[in-house]
C-alpha cells in the first residue's frame, strides 16, 4: 500500500433492518476532509475483521458471526478498492492470516488463512493458477520481512529508527534459518528489557502439507482434484458397469459417501479419493470475460405475436411451460382436455378476436349425443381461445418439440399417456384432438418428457410411479425403465454425447445412468436440500453438473458439481427468494448459462468455468414487464453479424416476443472468432434409434457459423497503441510548474508569425516640422 493511503471499516449512517450497513474506506493521509473511495459491503452488526498482505496489496476482511470472507485490491489509482471474489466457509468466530515464510510457494499458494470456528480451525489457502509450478515465480512473490527484529526495545526507546531485512521466499535462495533460542536486547547481562524468544521454523513446504492434512473439508468450497488422465468424456470409465471393475456403486453403496483412508491406494477411483482433499480458494483479480457485458433486448414489435387469449398458468412445475423451434410455438390454454395453441412465427401480429364458435356450459361436459332429428355431426370444440388447438382427453403436464422435426410435438398428460402430435406444414387451420401416436407403458401421471440430443426417435419420461422410460418412437415401443428412484423425479437431462442421464429426485439426491448398461445409477450424490423443484443441465463438455434448485429456507441456489464426485458439490451460490423454479438454459460455446423463472422480469446468467468458485456473475438482462417462461433457439438462428450470441422467445400473458443477447464489439465488420467457435448441429441427428439402443456413440457434428463475406477479427490489423494522457500520480510523467510554463510560453511563441512587412504606423505620413504651430 502507498505510504499515504489508509484504510478504515467501519458502520454507516443508515440503518436497514435493525443493522447497520458495513463500509470500507480509503483515505488520503494527507486530506483526511473526505475518503477516496467508499465500499459498502452488506448490512450487519459484526464488526469488519481486515487482514492485510503488505506483499500482494491484498485486504481480506469478515465479521465475527459471518458465513463469508470478501477480498478487495488496493491500489493507488482510481478506485483504489477493487472488490474481488467470496469465499464460503462455516460460521466465523475470528481469522489469522499465515506469515509468508509457512507458504508452500512451489504450489502458487500466496496466502493463507486460519478460520476459527466453533469447533474447528481451518486452513484456507489462496493459489494462483500457472501452467506449470517446477519454477519459482517471483513475480507472485516478491520479497519479504525475514522475522528478524531490525531494533531492540532499548534501541526504539532511544529514538532509533532501522527497516526490517527482507528474504526471498525462493527455497533456493533462502538461508536456512537454525532452530533455537536468540536473546535481543542490550549489551550485558544485567539488562531486565531484553527479548527472549524460541522459534522453530521449519521447511515452508513441509508447514503447508502437515496443516492441510489436519483440516476438515468445508462442504460448500471443497474440489476435488483433477485427475491427469484424459477427461474427455463425462464419466470415467471405473463407473462403467460393464469394466467389471470393484468401483462400480451400487443401489445399496451409494446412499452413504465413502471417506478415504490414509493408507488408500494411488490408483483409486479419483471420485473417492478426493472426499477429504484441503478448501482451496483461488487467489485471482478482477475476473475477465468476453461475456461479463452482454447485453439482452426485445426485437422490433413487428415480430410480435399479439392477443394470446386465456393463457393457462396452472401447468406443473416439472415443465418449462412454453418451448420454441425454428419454426412455431406452443403455448398452453385455458379449457377441458388440457389445451395447446400452436403458433407459427412467420404469422406475426395480433391474433383474431373472433375465436371459434363453442357450445360453452358452466360446469364440465360429461357426455354428448346426436340429435336425432339433425343429421349434422356435433363438433366438440373448446372455448373461445382464437385459433385452434390441440385438445386432450386430460390435463397436459409437459410438452417438448423434436430437436430433429418442427412438426412433431410430444405431450405428456395426466392419464399415464404421451401424445405425440404431427403438426401440418402451415400450422394448425382447425382443432385437432386425435394425435398420430400414444405411448403407454406409465401406470401414474406423468411429470415430463425429454428428446435425445443426437438419435432420433427417442424420447424420456417420467411419472408418479417413480419410473424413468426411454421409447422407441419408430414402432412406440418402450425399451429401457429405471426404477431406482424412491420419489418424484423433478429433472432428467441428457449428457452432450447422449451416453448418460443425469436425475435430481426430491429425496434430496443427484445421479447419474448409463441406462443402455445398468437400470442403477453409476454415481449419486448429495442434491439440493428443498423440495419444491430442481433442474439440471451439464456443463463445460460433460464434466460438470450444474443444478438450480432450493435451500431448506426457500432460497433459490445453484449447485456445480464434477460429475467424478457428486459427494457433495463444488460451490453453492445463492441467488434470492423466490417461490418459482428456475429454468436453465446452457450455451455450450460460450459457456454460458442463463436463468430466469416464472413471473420474473430478468433473466439471470453466469459463466461456468473449471476455475474455482466455477460460476461466475455476468450481468443480468432486465426485460419490460414479467414473463411466465423464455424458450431458446439454437446457435444457428443467431445473427453473427450482430454479435448476437443467443437469441429465444420470451412468453408473457398475452404476448409472444423474440429476445436478443449480444456482446458490445468495436469491430463488428469482422466475424468474432473468439465468441463463436464452432458449433453443434443440433437440428439434424447422427445416429438412428436403433444405432443408439444397440451401443453405438457417434459424436455431434459441428458447423462454422463464419459468413462466407466476413473476414475473422484475429486477422485483422493490429492498430498502434494510442498516446495515454498524463496521469499526475505518476512520477515518470509528471510535469513540474516550472516545465508546464516553458510549454505554455513555447506555445505562444509559435503562434507569433514573423512578418517582413512594415507595420502600419510606419507607412503614415507624418506632418512637417515647419506645419505645427506654436499654439
Amino acid at each position: 500500500m502507498t505510504p499515504f493511503l489508509q484504510l478504515t471499516l467501519t458502520f454507516s449512517n443508515e440503518i436497514s433492518f435493525q443493522s447497520r450497513n458495513r463500509e470500507i474506506s480509503i483515505w488520503d493521509s494527507r486530506n483526511l476532509s473526505s475518503s477516496l473511495n467508499t465500499i459498502s459491503v452488506d448490512a450487519s452488526s459484526g464488526t469488519l475483521m481486515p487482514l492485510y498482505d503488505a506483499d500482494t496489496d491484498m485486504i481480506f476482511f469478515a465479521g465475527k458471526g459471518d458465513n463469508t470472507i470478501k477480498y478487495c485490491e488496493i491500489t493507488d489509482k482510481t478506485p483504489y478498492l477493487q472488490e474481488n471474489s467470496v469465499a464460503s466457509t462455516e460460521q466465523i468466530k475470528g481469522a489469522g492470516l499465515v506469515p509468508k515464510l509457512a507458504l508452500d510457494v512451489m504450489a502458487g499458494e500466496v496466502n493463507r488463512i486460519l478460520i476459527l470456528t466453533k469447533s474447528n480451525v481451518l486452513p484456507t489457502p489462496y493459489i494462483v493458477p500457472r501452467k506449470s509450478y517446477k519454477e519459482f515465480h517471483d513475480d507472485l512473490f516478491p520479497e519479504t520481512p525475514c522475522g528478524e527484529p531490525a531494533l531492540s526495545c532499548d534501541d526504539w526507546f532511544s529514538g532509533q529508527n532501522a527497516q526490517v531485512q527482507c528474504t526471498s521466499l525462493d527455497p533456493a535462495k533462502r538461508k536456512k534459518r537454525q532452530a533455537g533460542t536468540r536473546t535481543i536486547g542490550s549489551k550485558g547481562d544485567n539488562q531486565t528489557n531484553c527479548i527472549s524468544s524460541t522459534k522453530e521454523i521449519t521447511k515452508p513446504k513441509e508447514t503447508s502439507k502437515s496443516v492441510i492434512q489436519e483440516t476438515q473439508d468445508i462442504p460448500q468450497t471443497s474440489k476435488p482434484e483433477i485427475s491427469g488422465k484424459d477427461t474427455s468424456n463425462a464419466i470415467p470409465e471405473q463407473a462403467m458397469p460393464n469394466k467389471g471393475t470393484t468401483d462400480k456403486p451400487t443401489k445399496e453403496s451409494t446412499g452413504t459417501p465413502t471417506k478415504r483412508s490414509t493408507d488408500t491406494p494411488k490408483e483409486q477411483s479419483p471420485s473417492l479419493t478426493s472426499a477429504n482433499k484441503p478448501v482451496t480458494k483461488v487467489f485471482t483479480a478482477v475476473r475477465q470475460s468476453k461475456f461479463k457485458y452482454l447485453k439482452g433486448h426485445t426485437l422490433h414489435k413487428s415480430l410480435h405475436i399479439d392477443n394470446i387469449r386465456k393463457l393457462y398458468h396452472g401447468v406443473p412445475g416439472e415443465s418449462d411451460m412454453f418451448y420454441a423451434n425454428q419454426t412455431r410455438c406452443v403455448v398452453p390454454v385455458e379449457g377441458a382436455g388440457g389445451l395447446l395453441s400452436v403458433l407459427e412465427f412467420n404469422k406475426p401480429g395480433r391474433l383474431a378476436d373472433i375465436g371459434t364458435p363453442v357450445l360453452q356450459h358452466k360446469s364440465k361436459a360429461t357426455d354428448y349425443v346426436w340429435d336425432p332429428f339433425n343429421d349434422n355431426r356435433l363438433a366438440v370444440y373448446p372455448p373461445d381461445t382464437g385459433t385452434p388447438v390441440l385438445q386432450h382427453k386430460s390435463k397436459a403436464t409437459d410438452y417438448v418439440w423434436d430437436p430433429f422435426n418442427d412438426n412433431r410435438l410430444a405431450v405428456s398428460c395426466d392419464d399415464a399417456k404421451v401424445w405425440i402430435w404431427n403438426i401440418p406444414e402451415g400450422g394448425l387451420t382447425e382443432t385437432v384432438t386425435e394425435p398420430s401416436m400414444y405411448l403407454r407403458g406409465h401406470t401414474e401421471k406423468l411429470y415430463f418428457v425429454r428428446f435425445h440430443p443426437l438419435a432420433s426417435d427417442i424420447l424420456v419420461s417420467s411419472a408418479y410411479d417413480f419410473t424413468v422410460r426411454i421409447w422407441d418412437l419408430n414402432d412406440g415401443s418402450e425399451k429401457l425403465k429405471l426404477t431406482t428412484h424412491p420419489d418424484q423425479v423433478f429433472c432428467v437431462a441428457w449428457s452432450p454425447d447422449g451416453r448418460y442421464l443425469a436425475t435430481v429426485c426430491k429425496d434430496g439426491r443427484v445421479r447419474i445412468f448409463d441406462p443402455r448398461q445398468s437400470p442403477d445409477a453409476i454415481k449419486e450424490g448429495e442434491g439440493p436440500d428443498g423440495s419444491r423443484g430442481a433442474r439440471v443441465v451439464w456443463a463445460l463438455n460433460g464434466k460438470y453438473l450444474v443444478i438450480t434448485g432450493f435451500n431448506k429456507l426457500c432460497s433459490r441456489q445453484l449447485y456445480i458439481y464434477d460429475v467424478d464426485n457428486l459427494e457433495s458439490p463444488l460451490y453453492i451460490h445463492q441467488l434470492d427468494f423466490n417461490p418459482a423454479v428456475l429454468v436453465p438454459y446452457y450455451d455450450d460455446d460460450s459457456h454460458t448459462l442463463f436463468v430466469t423463472g416464472r413471473g420474473d422480469g430478468v433473466v439471470h446468467s453466469f459463466e461456468i468455468s473449471t476455475d474455482h468458485p466455477h460460476i461466475f456473475p455476468l450481468s443480468p438482462v432486465h426485460f419490460e414487464g414479467l414473463h411466465q417462461a423464455i424458450s431458446f433457439l439454437p446457435k444457428t438462428c443467431c445473427d453473427v453479424k450482430k454479435v448476437e450470441f443467443a437469441k429465444g422467445w420470451r412468453l408473457l400473458n398475452t404476448t409472444v416476443e423474440p429476445v436478443s443477447f449480444t456482446l458490445p464489439r468495436v469491430k463488428t465488420e469482422y466475424f468474432q472468432d473468439d465468441v463463436f467457435p464452432n458449433t453443434k448441429v443440433i437440428d439434424k441427428p447422427v445416429m438412428t434409434s436403433a444405432e443408439w439402443f444397440s451401443g453405438d456413440n457417434t459424436p455431434p457434428r459441428t458447423v462454422s457459423l463464419r459468413p462466407k463475406d466476413m473476414k475473422l477479427l484475429s486477422e485483422a490489423p493490429v492498430e498502434a497503441p494510442k498516446e495515454k494522457k498524463y496521469e499526475s500520480f505518476n512520477p515518470d510523467t509528471y510535469k513540474t510548474d516550472e516545465q508546464k510554463k516553458e510549454e505554455l510560453l513555447d506555445a505562444v511563441t509559435k503562434k507569433l508569425e514573423i512578418k517582413q512587412s512594415p507595420l502600419p504606423q510606419d507607412l503614415a505620413e507624418g506632418v512637417d516640422d515647419d506645419e505645427w504651430g506654436d499654439d
